[in-house]
């Protein structure tokens, strides 16, 4: 007599290590099943279960490898290629796209990245912080908001990390510029909510002093102290750079 044996979950290549879908079926807990679905498809691609450019298991074999509803994984499916990840080719299948294409501002990627490398990622984002802000910080002068900066440097206080964030975002907005102002309010918002104490140390220099300084300078069009202040170089700067 032939006894049928459900699948085992997702068989993994055991050559590489991998955080990876080889964990039982997924059973739903504080988070909606279908995002617990797509969370353990990203982390198999993110390993290398699931290649960039290759093509998903069949929605048959899939679900019986997660074991969850074919409804569920089309939810999930969808949802990672609203965040660039995927994408359904008729008659190809589910294809993982290059990691060019994926929204790494999304806040569940990031999320997810930081399962296996939160210190990398709390880095990355304040790398794109100290990248964007003093160029955006130069427009948000030229387009007339010194006020609006004097402003916000007089009045929040920076005594407590939300009021450096605030002060940081005001200058971003200053620009006008709404891509680059979602870059850097993205990447504030998720070292403040799920990496603080990174960004207690990386934002330490912007007292209140700093930030009125930092004003000052940008109304005379120079960007240093900023740069000093985010990268942790504001006390040699000050000396060096006239008032």
């Amino acid at each position: 007599m032939t006894v049928y044996r459900r699948p085992d979950p997702i068989p993994l290549n055991r050559s590489r290590p991998v955080a990876t879908l080889d964990q039982g079926p997924i059973r739903p807990e504080q988070e909606d099943l279908h995002h617990l679905v797509a969370r353990r498809i990203f982390l198999a691609i993110v390993a290398g279960t699931y290649a960039e450019g290759g093509i998903l298991p069949t929605e048959q074999a899939l679900s019986e490898e997660l074991g969850v509803s074919r409804t569920a994984l089309r939810e999930a499916i969808k949802g990672l290629a609203s965040k660039g990840l995927l994408e359904t080719r008729r008659r190809r299948g589910t294809m993982v796209l290059d990691r060019s294409r994926w929204n790494m501002l999304d806040a569940d990627v990031i999320d997810w990245l930081r399962r296996d490398e939160s210190a990398a990622v709390s880095g990355e984002l304040w790398e794109a912080v100290v990248a964007f802000l003093p160029r955006v910080a130069q427009v948000a002068a030229h387009r007339g908001a010194s006020a609006a900066l004097r402003h916000a440097a007089l009045v929040r206080g920076h005594d407590t990390i939300e009021a450096r964030v605030d002060f940081l975002v005001a200058v971003a907005r200053g620009a006008g510029n709404r891509f680059a102002l979602s870059v850097i309010t993205g990447a504030l918002q998720n070292l403040i909510a799920r990496d603080r104490s990174y960004l207690e140390r990386a934002t330490s220099d912007l007292t209140t002093e700093a930030a009125r300084a930092i004003v000052a300078q940008l109304e005379l069009g120079s960007t240093d102290l900023l740069d000093a202040a985010l990268t942790g170089d504001l006390r040699f700067a000050s000396r060096t750079v006239p008032a």
